[in-house]
């Protein structure tokens, strides 16, 4: 498997503390079947300030410490985006980094107390220079929650989207869990990601939420969400995903408390 959103790099945010730290959760991640990982540490303007020149070097020294622990991880360099208005001229500079330092796809964290009126704009102007967003966590996003149906016009719109494991299982609300649930069956999220950022906070593991997915919608599809998927991105090639599911199809409340009773029986949430 391959986990395209991680906050193990140490001391850069509010991920890994120390290498300690960081060298443990890879191990974890490599113990739970992730083979490759893209180390995305946050971007946001005046907090965490992660400019290419400050991650390329880190990246740099855990690939040796990996080397010498002998952890079977492969990792990519990255960076989670936090929106701003700076944000195309700084990419444009190559001040910021891309997943894995020149595929062209940006991974971008919206904000949670209210999207821009200009959004739409915005991320059709990276798209029209070269850039192609990826939305982290949008079942995390109160503001999704409230209305899914911003997520399907970006999705028609060529946006890709994240989904937390965590968010699948016993780490958030039951809230967050039941519009998770939803998405994945709506087509409305591409990858499944960790976004580890310690070893009890979103754990390095991918392996109980792809059961998740794939009890739900097929082996076929949680494959391609962090197997197939995942590889195209790192590659800079385009990732060809099936149309959404028209929200009005499918009653949400009825299917979700299905799913979650059936759920609770197998095990596969606790």
């Amino acid at each position: 498997m391959i986990d395209m959103h991680s906050h193990i790099l140490p001391g850069l945010d509010d991920g890994a503390a120390d290498w300690k730290q960081a060298v443990a959760m890879a191990r974890v991640a490599a113990e739970d079947g992730i083979a490759e990982m893209v180390c995305t540490p946050h971007w946001v303007l005046g907090k965490y300030e992660n400019s290419r020149g400050k991650i390329l070097p880190c990246l740099a020294e855990f690939k040796a410490r990996l080397a010498v622990e002998k952890i079977p991880l492969k990792i990519h360099p990255g960076a989670e985006l936090r929106i701003d208005t700076t944000l195309l001229q700084r990419l444009k500079a190559g001040q910021l980094l891309t997943l894995n330092n020149g595929s062209g796809y940006i991974l971008l964290e919206l904000p949670d107390d209210g999207l821009p009126s200009d959004l739409h704009h915005f991320l059709w102007e990276l798209q029209v220079n070269g850039f192609r967003p990826i939305l982290s966590h949008v079942e995390r996003n109160p503001l999704i929650r409230e209305n899914p149906g911003r997520l399907v016009d970006w999705v028609e719109r060529g946006i890709l989207t994240q989904i937390t494991a965590a968010s699948l299982q016993s780490g958030f609300a039951r809230e967050i869990r039941e519009f998770a649930v939803f998405l994945v069956e709506h087509r409305l999220v591409h990858m499944l990601v960790t976004d580890t950022h310690s070893l009890r906070m979103r754990r390095p593991e991918l392996s109980g939420a792809r059961r998740v997915i794939e009890n739900l919608m097929g082996s076929e599809t949680a494959n391609r969400m962090v197997r197939e998927t995942p590889r195209h991105i790192l590659r800079g090639e385009p990732v060809a995903v099936e149309d959404p599911v028209p929200i009005e199809e499918r009653k949400k409340k009825g299917r979700l408390r299905s799913f979650l009773r059936t759920s609770r029986v197998s095990g596969w949430i606790s």
